[in-house]
């Protein structure tokens, strides 16, 4: 979707049981971006988390599986919504990075070092795994 050019990513971050994304459509209703991001990102996810090993993850999206033709779950649903100011943008923004670092999780001890994350770009300018536009 993004090659294509069919919406900017801004920011994202991938945890165990849910992801934050900022983004921007390009000429799509939101509908239709939700529907082709949910099953671009699936796979693509899936991908990663198997490559990585990630043996954990991929049971808890297998038990997550509501439709009986997919071996896995990724998404329960996915809730879109506008941002109209630069603050909210950046409260966002830094909402998104600050989630591995949160209490209930507390993945990494920095935020830039979590790799299913946009910060280490933001952060340090380091190559996050999917591109920012």
């Amino acid at each position: 979707m993004q090659k294509e050019k069919r919406l900017l990513l801004f920011a994202f971050v991938i945890m165990p049981t849910h992801a934050h994304i900022l983004i921007k459509p390009e000429n799509q209703t939101i509908g239709q971006v939700t529907q082709q991001f949910g099953s671009f990102t699936a796979h693509e996810i899936l991908k990663k988390v198997q490559e990585d090993g990630k043996t954990d993850w991929l049971k808890i999206f297998e038990k997550e599986k509501r439709d009986p033709r997919h071996k896995h779950s990724i998404w329960q649903d996915i809730q879109a919504k506008n941002i109209f100011s630069m603050k909210v943008l950046e409260q966002k923004l830094d909402y998104i990075h600050q989630n591995p670092i949160a209490k209930n999780w507390n993945l990494v001890n920095d935020r830039a070092d979590y790799v299913y994350s946009s910060a280490g770009y933001y952060d340090y300018g380091r190559k996050p795994i999917i591109e920012i536009t």
